[in-house]
């Protein structure tokens, strides 16, 4: 990355590499269906990703011009999808679907993700050990071609990694039984 420079508070922090992408550079993520059937983000629940419609980010705790480079906002995505993988543990146990966006305008690298101005859903992948009704997994596809690119199904074990599969199998089992 670059050489350290002084925070706020005096202590180092590492370079960040600031970029305007007029196209678009590619990361992975994660998305949840929200009841709705819509991709939402796995941190903002209540935040919907629309189908057609590119998602320009805006900072939800301050409202400067998103992202910054000394804040957390912004459209992230990890530049790494074995990285992603490892990161599985965080998500809660829903319906899962993993996918490459595509990310333009301004762009932040902050080495663990990346954080833009603008982003897309590219293609997508439903995770179908994840989901948690009767729902059909083809009615959930064909919900998720709203957002007109290339859906497939993909499994818990080539999603997540490890540990974190082995923990969201169990809560997935775990709410099925509880009927939560």
């Amino acid at each position: 990355m670059g050489a350290a420079r002084g925070g706020p508070a005096g202590g180092q922090v590492p370079d960040l590499i600031v970029r305007e992408q007029a196209d678009p550079l590619f990361g992975w993520r994660y998305w949840q269906l929200s009841p709705r059937r819509l991709l939402r983000s796995v941190t903002q629940r209540e935040f919907e990703w629309p189908p057609g419609r590119v998602l320009k980010a805006k900072c939800v705790e301050v409202g400067h011009p998103a992202p910054a480079d000394r804040c957390n906002c912004g459209l992230y995505a990890n530049p790494d999808l074995e990285a992603l993988r490892q990161h599985g543990l965080c998500l809660a146990p829903d319906v899962i679907v993993l996918g490459q966006v595509a990310l333009w305008g301004k762009v932040v690298d902050d080495e663990a993700n990346y954080r833009a101005e603008f982003a897309y859903p590219a293609r997508l992948s439903l995770v179908v050990d994840s989901l948690i009704d009767d729902t059909p997994a083809e009615t959930l596809v064909e919900g998720l071609q709203a957002y007109r690119v290339p859906v497939h199904l993909t499994t818990l074990d080539e999603a997540v990694a490890g540990m974190s599969k082995d923990m969201l199998k169990f809560q997935a089992m775990s709410r099925r039984t509880s009927g939560h």
